[in-house]
């Protein structure tokens, strides 16, 4: 049986660190263009990056599991969440998007 509180509490969670990483990928935007005007990227910035966008791609994989115990209750309900999981792809793009982007800095 699912239970329906544990489902809310765990929806409830994701929001929030989707607004964390988008406050963390807009601070990546500045500290971009000082690695460009700089010429270099320093390796904790890039092995932050790399496991901020691991994060990201482990709360997908949790979602997409809430999706489905959400789908169990009520497939219409499991519809509804697809705003969520759009925003979870589209900071992961962001993020990935800037890890590039510094990688390129660092690399001649």
């Amino acid at each position: 049986m699912v239970d329906i509180a544990e489902l809310a509490t765990r929806l409830q969670q994701t929001p929030p660190k989707i607004d964390r990483w988008r406050e963390q990928a807009a601070q990546l935007h500045g500290l971009l263009d000082a690695a460009r005007a700089g010429g270099t990227a320093s390796p904790s910035l890039l092995q932050s990056i790399e496991t901020t966008a691991g994060e990201i791609y482990a709360e997908i994989s949790s979602y997409d599991g809430l999706v489905q115990d959400v789908a169990a209750v009520s497939p219409a309900a499991a519809a509804e969440l697809a705003e969520v999981n759009d925003a979870l792809h589209l900071v992961l793009m962001e993020i990935t998007e800037l890890s590039t982007a510094l990688y390129a800095v660092r690399s001649p």
